[in-house]
């Protein structure tokens, strides 16, 4: 699917927020301002696929944007943003939680984020933001039997495609959390997904599971201009080995 690594950014809530799931609004809008400086061009996840599988022309320097949960604030302040300077993206939508919070992710200190309502999805849709799924509850898929499993991959799609009224083609499993199993199922019903491996997709990508780039590693702008230039390799690679020695730490 992929003839050249490419990055593919993973965002979640632009706000001022706790934790890494959260990028204060004007570190968000200047790392975009760093990536039109330095030439890049954010696209949306079926677009990089269309273009590989139709040969269709890339920009000359494509970034993937995605956003995960469709958090209240992509419509306030990334949408204007990447509306105003012709960019597009994937917003990946827990269709159960439409209209509703994060209560998956609730922790002592932290007050629940408001998720979007259908009304602003089918809107964001006509604009032409890609709507991606992000199961039907928000739940680890890992976890699941089968059935389950099924019910949120399948379904997911189904509700968000009778509300927007398109295909939806992409998928985000919640938490990033996949095993052969689950991404047989998400294969059966989606061209391509994405997960939350430390890395850019390249050749050898799963195309069911490519890597992403969390963005909170690059809240230093210096690095992040560095990293789009070519440079901070070192950096990114040390990322790498501690996200895999985390995972591998929390594997049971």
């Amino acid at each position: 699917m992929i003839d050249a690594p490419i990055d593919i950014l993973m965002y979640h809530s632009i706000s001022n927020g706790p934790g890494p799931t959260c990028i204060n609004p004007d570190l968000f809008r200047q790392q975009m301002q760093i990536m039109a400086e330095c030439g890049y061009c954010g696209i949306s996840l079926s677009e990089l696929f269309v273009s590989l599988k139709s040969d269709q022309q890339f920009p000359a320097k494509p970034i993937v944007l995605t956003f995960d949960d469709a958090f209240l604030d992509f419509g306030d302040i990334v949408f204007p943003e990447l509306n105003a300077r012709g960019w597009n993206a994937t917003l990946f939508v827990p269709a159960g939680k439409v209209g509703g919070t994060d209560d998956w992710d609730l922790k002592p200190g932290r007050s629940a984020r408001s998720i979007m309502s259908w009304q602003a999805v089918a809107e964001l849709s006509r604009q032409g933001i890609e709507i991606g799924a992000h199961g039907v509850n928000h739940l680890d898929l890992t976890t699941l039997p089968l059935n389950a499993v099924q019910h949120e991959v399948v379904e997911s799609r189904r509700l968000i495609e009778e509300r927007i009224g398109r295909p939806v083609v992409s998928f985000a499993a919640p938490f990033g959390r996949t095993n052969s199993a689950v991404r047989e199922v998400i294969s059966q019903h989606y061209q391509v997904a994405v997960g939350t491996e430390l890395g850019r997709a390249r050749p050898t990508s799963h195309v069911w599971n490519l890597p992403r780039i969390e963005m909170w590693y690059f809240c230093n702008l210096p690095r992040w201009r560095a990293y789009l230039l070519g440079g901070a390799r070192g950096y990114f690679m040390i990322r790498q080995l501690l996200r895999k020695a985390r995972s591998i730490c929390l594997v049971p």
